[in-house]
């Protein structure tokens, strides 16, 4: 059994972006825990909606998403949607989380794809910066008072990426990824098509080792 922690800013990124991966992992035994920095209280088209019921919303339906997908537990740090990158206190939030949980495998965002979302570029950074304070013994000496010590993870995977070096074959799991999504009711507005959208872009990145359908990756060893 492995652990996988994935570090997505808004609650239905894990889903969207590697949902597949995590129903195969899951599936297969590995205990997966989610860390979800912002409470995507701004993710509604709606002028007259309150951010507040946005928020509680959006909770609810990453809780059943990952209960759904067989996800052990579901960390909310509830930063302020689209100011993830003014948070100075992420990167130690989120190595404390990588001490305390000991995973072998770290996945987040790809802070140098071509995207529009800032709290993805900053979310991406801010892992980084935590890996390097979680596997070494001379940052944040105050984490080994209180026994979170020191945790090199194996592999950082990057998602979605414009240059995958690993290509996961989710033919056989596409389907939990859509009907995932699918929990996310309160967004599913705001992405018309997404379902095709999601079978066309997982065929094509899936092509060129020869799967139906697959999630690419970049691959850094840590």
């Amino acid at each position: 059994m492995k652990i996988r922690l994935i570090v997505m800013a808004h609650p239905d990124d894990p889903e969207l972006a590697c949902g597949g991966t995590l129903a195969k992992w899951t599936e297969q035994g590995d205990e997966v825990h989610y860390v979800i920095v912002s409470c995507g209280e701004k993710g509604t088209w709606d002028k007259d909606a309150s951010p507040f019921r946005v928020a509680e919303t959006r909770e609810q339906e990453a809780r059943e998403a990952a209960e759904y997908l067989g996800v052990k537990k579901v960390i909310f740090l509830r930063h302020p949607d689209g100011d993830i990158d003014f948070v100075h206190t992420l990167k130690l939030e989120i190595a404390s989380l990588i001490r305390k949980m000991k995973p072998s495998t770290i996945i987040t965002h790809d802070p140098w794809r071509r995207h529009f979302h800032p709290d993805h570029r900053a979310t991406g950074f801010a892992v980084i910066d935590a890996i390097m304070i979680a596997r070494d013994w001379h940052f944040f000496p105050f984490l080994r008072e209180i026994d979170l010590k020191p945790h090199r993870a194996e592999e950082l995977l990057f998602t979605p990426t414009d240059e995958p070096t690993l290509i996961n074959d989710i033919s056989k799991t596409l389907d939990r990824k859509i009907e995932a999504i699918r929990i996310h009711k309160s967004q599913l507005e705001q992405l018309p098509h997404w379902e095709e959208r999601i079978k066309r872009f997982s065929a094509e990145v899936g092509k060129s080792p020869g799967f139906k359908y697959g999630e690419g990756f970049y691959r850094m060893s840590i």
